[in-house]
């Protein structure tokens, strides 16, 4: 998941009266109440982009959404399996292209109504069909091997032919084309299932989701400012958590939040780039990378994430893939991860990242730092070093981000010893997204946090033609031939190895760079023991406790 492109905007406005319409509407229960036993978790996020499944495409509005929704199956990080969440059991066809899933029984939404199969029909074909709102949702795109899935998001189906509920409590689906991945990726959070409650209420259902997860919205989002969530009592799934409460409170930075957090007024929270040392050393360093104790605060795992530049592969210089191969080749990867992160991060040889299995950090070739080779590539595509060098290039960063800044001049540095003048392009986020979209960029920064973790969810999404966070609007017909046929195979070796050979392809096309795989970087208070963030920069909190002495204190 990403900050995307190709997406409508999200509507966050609304007066507070049709919110208000709108959580009565969907009837949210109440978490109960009685005296608080469990603690309220303040959770630092910056402004998500949305907490509805609909839009849910970077990893602050999916550790929102993460609470508030359980999905088909979930992925587990300790055993590196996908197990039953909502869904007990699943079988498939011989040749992976039919599935049947079994859903729990007793399982409710926030507003105390049952979830179905047709709770998960209804969200997908919410997903795809433009009617919903403006457009087909943007990560619609998990459900391109759907039959019918064209149809919909063309408008000229409502519902996903492939899509069918022989009963209430089993989901039947039918793919174009055998996927035997498919169990991983319906464990994503823009395929949460969705309650009635929201039929006809997209813009207010958005700003207070109700959900079947183990937290519910208390209000609605207050949008710039904080989140808050309860408990809820009627949660019946394998998930239920410990605190009465979570805030996650908005911040636009993380400088700002962390400083908080040293004030005592955050649980959890980013560290910003260069404390990542000094946090350790003054709160200690998980045993797991994942997972807090006392005195042992500091999260620094590996995360399924690579950090990315994207090219315009259109702009009329960065079409010559050999431009783009010597600049990437101009990047001392290994300066940026040991002076602006501390040595908490790893320079990238892939764009799948480290923790998934086919990552192949030897791939990416033209990911090493070669400065000769990167001056020759350039003297055959015509831009000697000296006054006849590249002129003009546009490097575009978000106007508040200080550490991508600070990473930009030193890309700059890099460049300019092969020749390349480039500018750095400060813009505010929505404007970058829009930019995105036209192609009105020449170089971006980018990344990329595994949405389920198998190559696919890289590969996919980023290079594959037409994807809409695509944003370097490359297109090479064997890159995809090769991952269609990889898709479509059902043994997990020779599957691998396919979306290996696709991801060589795109590699020696270089229509992006990959630059980093970092670790985690948060810190927790010691007033919570057992906080874990997964590699998908996910909370799991279902062991998560107050510390002893504030329990007794609530006695």
């Amino acid at each position: 998941m990403d900050h995307s492109m190709n997406r409508r905007t999200f509507i966050k406005g609304g007066a507070a009266a049709v919110v208000a319409t709108s959580l009565a509407a969907c009837g949210q229960r109440s978490s109960g109440g009685g005296k608080p036993s469990g603690g309220t978790i303040n959770y630092a996020i910056t402004n998500p982009t949305s907490i509805d499944p609909f839009d849910i495409e970077e990893f602050y509005g999916a550790a929102v959404a993460s609470q508030l929704f359980d999905q088909l199956t979930t992925y587990d990080y300790d055993t590196e399996e996908i197990k039953p969440s909502v869904a007990e059991s699943w079988e498939s066809s011989d040749e992976a292209a039919t599935w049947t899933f079994r859903i729990k029984q007793g399982l409710k939404f926030h507003d105390g109504s049952d979830v179905t199969a047709k709770s998960f029909q209804y969200a997908w074909n919410r997903l795809c069909n433009p009617k919903t709102t403006v457009a087909p949702s943007v990560v619609s795109y998990h459900l391109a091997m759907v039959k019918g899935y064209d149809d919909v998001v063309n408008g000229k189906a409502e519902e996903l032919e492939g899509v069918s509920c022989p009963d209430d409590y089993t989901l039947k689906v039918e793919l174009d084309e055998p996927y035997a991945d498919f169990p991983f990726v319906v464990s994503c959070a823009p395929l949460s299932p969705i309650p009635d409650c929201a039929k006809g209420n997209f813009d207010t259902y958005s700003k207070s989701p109700v959900g079947n997860g183990p937290l519910q919205m208390d209000g609605a989002w207050n949008d710039g400012q904080y989140i808050n969530m309860t408990r809820y009592e009627g949660y019946a799934g394998d998930r239920p958590v410990k605190c009465d409460a979570i805030r996650y409170n908005i911040y636009k930075d993380t400088t700002t939040a962390y400083r908080e957090f040293e004030a005592g007024n955050l649980d959890i929270c980013d560290i910003p780039a260069g404390r990542v040392k000094e946090t350790v050393d003054k709160y200690g360093q998980s045993d797991d990378g994942y997972t807090t104790s006392p005195n042992k605060q500091t999260l620094v795992g590996e995360v399924l994430y690579t950090e990315y530049l994207a090219y315009n592969v259109n702009d009329p210089v960065l079409s010559d893939k050999r431009v783009r191969q010597a600049m990437s080749l101009a990047i001392n990867r290994q300066n940026l991860c040991d002076t602006l992160y501390e040595g908490f991060a790893k320079p990238a040889g892939d764009i799948v990242p480290p923790g998934i299995k086919g990552n192949d950090e030897t791939t990416w070739q033209y990911c090493g730092y070669d400065v000769d080779k990167a001056n020759k590539l350039l003297d055959e595509a015509g831009y000697p070093a000296g006054p006849d060098g590249m002129r003009g290039i546009e490097l575009t960063v978000m106007v508040s981000s200080n550490v991508k800044t600070d990473e930009s001049e030193i890309l700059q540095s890099d460049w300019k010893a092969v020749g390349i003048e480039v500018t750095i392009d400060q813009k505010e986020y929505a404007t970058m997204l829009d930019d995105y979209i036209a192609g009105n960029f020449q170089i971006g920064f980018r990344g990329w946090t595994a949405d389920y973790p198998i190559m696919d969810n890289f590969l996919q999404p980023l290079l594959y033609t037409g994807v809409g966070d695509n944003v370097s609007h490359y297109s090479n017909a064997d890159f995809d031939a090769k991952l269609d046929e990889a898709r479509r195979t059902v043994e997990e070796g020779e599957r691998v190895q396919l979306m290996h050979e696709a991801d060589v392809i795109a590699a020696e096309d270089m229509p992006i760079i990959p630059m980093l795989h970092k670790t985690l970087n948060k810190v927790t208070s010691n007033k919570f023991t057992n906080i874990k963030v997964n590699a998908a920069r996910l909370p799991e909190l279902q062991n998560t406790t107050l510390a002893k002495e504030l329990r007794s204190r609530q006695r």
